[in-house]
């Protein structure tokens, strides 16, 4: 059996109770059927076949037996007391059944139905009267809508699932979705690579027990190394994140795919972030943050599974993103260096004392990487060995591919066993990628014995050792501290879009730092401003019924003399007045700086998971170029800095054709700035966008030009 309950941390307040389930001393099924093959057949079939020691109770009152054990006529008839009942009747039967389950004492009840809350008011309604009879018994529900759960250690594999008939062994993964179809069809595809599994669960509906609980106590389980899902909705997401931290701490991955990529929920969102920030980028920033590897096909995540389990195995990790890549085809190695870097990998080059090691080896190829094992491998069963011995005494790369084809003879065997051999004794990780698209026995057998994994697919190789080094990184980054509230009276009451003064009071609180400017209400006071400033200057509507400038004309650059800032007030104002159909407030007058890089930050707070904070491409393109990256407020500095450095717009300030590098680190104090004001008054703010923010060159700092705040309750 698994850890006493005793040893299990309280991350989500339901471990003792998700423990017992998969723990329990005696099952019954309520509403078993004779049937083979019924779905209310398989889960004391499944509790026999995997040899669950505990006492199992079939619960039928029209039969004496079902498979040799004695049928109970009632739960209430059952002898003794009943730790689990699996409910395997109808919605309407589910409901009576619950309440007897209540009435018998039962810890739990597993709950199979659909027709509930999915189906819509009626099936939520009858959740809720479900929960109610429960809690008032002090019994626990998992389900409804849910194909059960299974400890395939001791046997308690509880389910209506009928691929899981095929003989699951048991392993260090634990299988824990919200569909219980995908569920069976992982354990199913694990199984085909060889794949064992602790734990498995369908968390069904979530009434009560639910995803997080069993994620808790799956990767408190020193058995188990990870956990492979399938999520459609996080339903409690603070629980969620503190089992997504827990996972980081233990070093054990949750690799999950996620589904809705397309939807949006930014549709009616008033500054450039929230457009940009549609639903499933706050979940993919989330698990960015947390460590969360991310796949989009059932068969990645089974790639990522066999490397993790691979690493572990031999007591290390995949570190980094940095790869060698060898191959017995000169072409092959150059088309896997691209599509390796097409997933974000680097192929770093070798050091002098490695190259001419490789270069001893292979006189008649390269010493590079990727890695040329030239024609010579055919002739000597050691090649690929000694190549991989060398990388890894470099120390440079985190993980060494090996791309292997059929060779004559037994040439190919006998180079598989000394290659084998050597991972087995050395650290670097190695993974083979079979060309052929096969490989046969003896060199699998090979592979199999020192633990190296085998891919058909380069691809989903590639995504597997690009998610586990992301979680190593992620497991070791530096957070930002929890905020401490400072004031904000710029938001004290406020809801709706402030005006441009007092979101720049905010602003500066927060140490974000903008050009000379002033507002004013009329010519004369626009051609004293620009001239204290000194011309040319930016003149720009200052309205808070105008949230967007330049889609109105709002924006006038290159202001020169007294007379151009007198005829630009008027007409702003005209065409302001144009806009809303009365006079502005004001027009702001500002020192035009022409030297920095447009950028975006922002921030948008979601209604599930709290602030984020974003940054991307900034100027009136911003949401066209949609390039934007964003993480969970707040930030560090440096956190920011990386934020910036994976856009597609980052060439821009590092000196790109000939432009002074940007002052980046300034850029990141400000994105910080910011994150820490969202993380701090995420209950009065609703958006905040600053675009753009101009990096100047380095040194010169980064400040920003426009700025957007929406104020508004976000109690959460």
């Amino acid at each position: 059996m698994s850890a006493p309950q005793s040893n299990l941390r309280a991350v989500t307040g339901n471990e003792d109770a998700v423990w017992r389930i998969w723990n329990p001393r005696s099952v019954a099924v309520v509403g078993a059927s004779g049937r083979e093959g019924s779905l209310a057949w398989w889960p004391q079939q499944l509790l026999q076949q995997y040899g669950f020691s505990g006492t199992i109770t079939p619960v039928n009152p029209n039969r004496d037996e079902i498979a040799g054990l004695r049928c109970a006529p009632s739960i209430g008839a059952v002898e003794g007391p009943v730790d689990v009942a699996v409910i395997t009747l109808d919605a309407d039967g589910t409901r009576a059944a619950v309440a007897e389950c209540a009435a018998a004492g039962v810890g739990a009840v597993l709950l199979p139905a659909q027709g509930f809350g999915e189906s819509g008011a009626d099936g939520k309604a009858n959740e809720t009267d479900i929960l109610q009879v429960a809690r008032a018994a002090g019994m626990r529900v998992h389900g409804p809508n849910s194909d059960g759960v299974g400890n395939f250690g001791n046997g308690a594999v509880m389910s209506i699932q009928p691929v899981l008939g095929i003989g699951v062994s048991t392993g260090k993964v634990a299988v824990i979705t919200q569909s219980g179809a995908t569920a069976g069809s992982l354990v199913s595809r694990l199984a085909d690579e060889g794949i064992g599994v602790k734990y498995y669960a369908s968390a069904g509906n979530e009434i009560d027990l639910g995803y997080a609980d069993y994620l808790s106590v799956a990767l408190q389980d020193p058995e188990v190394s990870m956990v492979l899902s399938f999520i459609e909705a996080i339903r409690r997401p603070e629980d969620f994140v503190s089992v997504a931290r827990l996972a980081a701490e233990l070093g054990k991955p949750i690799v999950a795919i996620k589904v809705g990529r397309t939807q949006q929920a930014a549709a009616r969102a008033a500054a450039h972030t929230g457009a940009l920030a549609g639903e499933d980028r706050i979940y993919q920033a989330l698990f960015d943050s947390l460590g969360v590897v991310r796949v989009d096909e059932l068969s990645e995540v089974v790639a990522v599974a066999k490397l993790h389990l691979a690493v572990v195995a031999k007591g290390t990790e995949v570190r980094g993103r940095d790869i060698a890549v060898m191959s017995v085809s000169g072409g092959q190695a150059g088309a896997l260096a691209d599509r390796a870097a097409s997933y974000g990998l680097q192929l770093p080059p070798v050091s002098e004392q490695t190259a001419a090691q490789l270069v001893e080896l292979f006189p008649h190829g390269n010493a590079l990487n990727p890695c040329d094992l030239t024609g010579d491998v055919a002739k000597r069963d050691d090649l690929a060995a000694l190549a991989y011995g060398a990388f890894d005494d470099d120390g440079a790369v985190d993980l060494l591919v090996y791309a292997r084809k059929e060779l004559t003879g037994e040439m190919g065997r006998r180079s598989a066993e000394r290659l084998a051999a050597e991972a087995g004794r050395r650290a670097l990780p190695l993974a083979v990628y079979a060309m052929d698209g096969v490989l046969n026995d003896e060199e699998r057998a090979a592979y199999d014995q020192q633990g190296v994994p085998v891919y058909v697919s380069a691809s989903e190789l590639f995504v597997a050792a690009r998610g586990l080094a992301d979680f190593a990184r992620r497991r070791t980054a530096v957070h930002a501290p929890a905020p401490v509230v400072s004031p904000a009276s710029e938001l004290t009451g406020r809801a709706g879009v402030l005006t441009d003064e007092a979101a720049r009071s905010l602003l500066t609180r927060y140490g974000i730092t903008f050009p000379a400017e002033h507002l004013v209400s009329d010519a004369d006071g626009a051609v004293k401003a620009a001239e204290e400033i000194g011309f040319p200057v930016a003149m720009k509507v200052a309205s808070d019924r105008i949230p967007h400038k330049t889609e109105i004309g709002g924006v006038v650059l290159d202001v020169g003399n007294a007379d151009e800032a007198r005829a630009t007030f008027q007409l702003l104002a005209e065409r302001a007045r144009q806009a809303v159909g009365e006079e502005v407030d004001a027009v702001l007058v500002q020192q035009q700086i022409d030297d920095g890089v447009e950028v975006l930050a922002g921030l948008v707070i979601d209604q599930q998971f709290g602030p984020f904070v974003l940054v991307g491409t900034g100027g009136v393109m911003a949401e066209l170029l949609d390039d934007v990256v964003l993480r969970p407020a707040p930030v560090t500095p440096e956190e920011a800095v990386e934020m910036v450095g994976s856009l597609r717009c980052a060439a821009l300030l590092t000196g790109f054709r000939g432009a002074p590098v940007a002052d980046v680190e300034s850029l990141g104090l400000a994105v910080s700035n910011l994150s820490r004001l969202g993380a701090e008054h995420a209950e009065r703010l609703s958006e905040l966008d600053v675009n753009p923010i101009l990096v100047r060159p380095k040194g010169r700092g980064a400040v920003a030009v426009d700025v957007l705040v929406v104020a508004g309750g976000n109690e959460r």
